[in-house]
């Protein structure tokens, strides 16, 4: 017989042996997180095995490739007991099925008995955002029922134990629409219920539940902000319909007549107002206006004898030309700065010496 036949042989011998030394498997189902020492079940009982051979045969609990023993044996009762912690989420993750393969071995002959235990999910985790906040910049021009994607929460647990559904703090903007992923997972939109208004509310602030289906139930919380960004809805707004003011005559060039002011509600280029005369008219050469400030100042001749008064249209304009006008009138005084004239008319004609008193020479 040659040599590799009588491996082949002693290799077949050594199947059949080992084939012949594991015996008829058992199976437990065990929650999670049981406390160390608590008792899975008794498995001399469970095999028939005589209680007094446990010692004797040097019985132990083994695995196949060297991993984690979960479980152990008590000699004297023949319980399986819970050796180190068994957490489903650590060993199996989400699949829906989490089985840990140990192994019962005794001695004296070799006898191998294969120990199922099926890890059963309970509810010790709570579902977590990724964000401590999610943040939104949303323009106020959003229109009622636009719809903006939320992160989904997540649970270590499965099933009824994993997250089954979110809530929304009760607020005067948004509701919540809560839709459902392929293999189940669910996740939330917030919807815009009524319109925004950034000058009435820059900044809003929402809180966001996740909750699971177990028992007790569990949940987890993030908070939205949402930065309402502005439109250019508002235009710019005179301090006063109508300005009026008193000027003396011959005030110098640069003489400040008066200042108009006008605020737009809304921020950046929206909200940015420059000044200017409505039309061009013979008031633009005798006042300036300061397209920044609103300040109107003397830029030309100032004469009561030939102007008593002036009235001007002026405009204010945001970044975007939305405008509004006001009235500026100014009343010009008069300052004695004319002396009186003679004009002198006589006739021509000689006089008599005679000439009677009161007769007219001269105007």
């Amino acid at each position: 017989m040659g040599r590799s036949r009588i491996a082949l042989l002693h290799g077949l011998a050594f199947i059949f042996l080992v084939l012949n030394l594991v015996y008829g498997d058992v199976s437990y189902s065990i929650p999670e997180e049981m406390k160390r020492g608590s008792v899975i079940g008794n498995i001399a009982k469970d095999l028939g095995l005589d209680l007094g051979q446990l010692s004797a045969r040097k019985a132990r609990i083994d695995t196949e490739d060297n991993s984690m023993k979960y479980c152990g044996v008590n000699l004297n009762t023949g319980d399986l007991i819970v050796q180190e912690r068994i957490d489903r989420e650590g060993l199996c993750a989400k699949k829906a099925s989490c089985v840990v393969k140990q192994e019962l071995v005794l001695e004296n002959p070799l006898e191998l008995h294969r120990i199922s235990i099926r890890v059963q999910d309970i509810n010790d985790n709570s579902p977590k955002f990724k964000e401590e906040s999610l943040n939104f910049e949303i323009q106020e021009s959003a229109v009622k029922g636009a719809h903006f994607l939320l992160d989904e929460a997540h649970d270590g647990d499965i099933g009824e134990n994993a997250v089954q559904g979110y809530s929304l703090q009760q607020n005067d903007h948004f509701k919540l629409n809560v839709k459902t992923k392929g293999g189940g997972r669910k996740y939330s939109e917030l919807v815009l219920d009524k319109e925004l208004d950034r000058e009435e509310k820059q900044d809003i602030m929402l809180l966001l539940t996740a909750f699971d289906g177990g028992s007790p139930q569990r949940s987890g919380t993030v908070v939205i902000h949402v930065t309402v960004q502005d439109a250019n809805d508002n235009v710019p707004v005179f301090s006063q319909a109508v300005y009026k003011a008193s000027l003396p005559e011959n005030s110098p060039l640069d003489t400040l007549v008066i200042t108009v002011s006008a605020t737009d509600a809304d921020e950046g280029v929206n909200g940015e107002v420059s000044y200017g005369f409505d039309h061009v008219s013979n008031e633009n050469q005798v006042f300036s206006l300061n397209s920044k400030t609103g300040e109107v100042s003397v830029s030309g001749s100032i004469d009561f004898e030939k102007e008593s008064s002036y009235e001007m249209q002026i405009s204010a304009k945001d970044g975007q030309g939305l405008a509004s006008y006001a009235t500026v009138i100014i009343e010009i005084t008069d300052i004695n700065d004319n002396a009186p004239v003679l004009y002198l008319k006589s006739l021509s004609n000689p006089i008599p010496e005679n000439v009677s008193p009161g007769t007219e020479v001269g105007i």
